[in-house]
């Protein structure tokens, strides 16, 4: 069945609702603020697209068509629809995951105050958001919808998280000794010839 909606027009009215700020959401999409508008002006848009908006405003499509459907109703407030804050979530799976704080911020490649600073955002921008889940090991998508397989996914402990470091950190001590290794024996063979050119000269000279 064909959706005669303006999909742009759309868009920006469930954000309006959602109370997510166009500037909030072109940072979480990854784009500039004139490509927000851009996509809010647009009466269609491909499918792709519309599932990357609806992930990050943690809706379905299916809602994203039928929103009117629970918009406001003779007056009144559609049902409070559950935003996702990002700061309390990141709180969760920290909590959920017994993970060592100043070990996690470490990961994230910051100070543990500028991590606590990011329990406060209700929103991430889309390089936080990435970094966040990389650092946790989960999708981006197991982060946004929580109890969703992504999320069930990888559920490390500190303690494993700890021992992949130390089995990555092995293999880099590894790798450098047989580096050593083969540069030990390439001087060796080396010496060898150089020691049989020189007895082949003495040789020559005793003759």
């Amino acid at each position: 069945m064909s959706r005669l909606i303006h999909m742009g027009q759309r868009l920006k009215q469930i954000l309006k609702q959602r109370k997510i700020k166009i500037v909030d959401f072109a940072d979480m999409a990854g784009f500039t603020n004139q490509i927000a508008h851009y996509h809010l002006r647009k009466s269609d848009m491909k499918r792709s697209t519309l599932e990357k908006f609806c992930e990050i405003i943690n809706i379905s499509p299916e809602e994203f068509y039928e929103w009117n459907s629970v918009s406001i109703v003779n007056g009144e407030k559609p049902p409070a629809s559950t935003v996702l804050h990002h700061g309390h979530r990141l709180m969760e799976l920290i909590s959920e995951r017994g993970l060592n704080k100043t070990r996690l911020a470490k990961r994230l490649g910051m100070s543990r105050r500028t991590m606590y600073n990011l329990f406060d955002k209700e929103l991430f921008g889309s390089e936080e958001l990435d970094k966040v889940s990389r650092a946790l090991e989960i999708s981006s998508t197991g982060f946004l919808h929580p109890g969703s397989l992504d999320d069930n996914r990888i559920a490390d402990n500190d303690e494993m998280l700890a021992l992949r470091e130390k089995y990555y950190k092995l293999l880099e001590e590894h790798n450098l000794l047989l580096k050593t290794h083969s540069s030990l024996k390439e001087a060796l063979e080396q010496a060898k010839k150089d020691n049989l050119q020189l007895r082949k000269q003495a040789r020559s000279k005793k003759g």
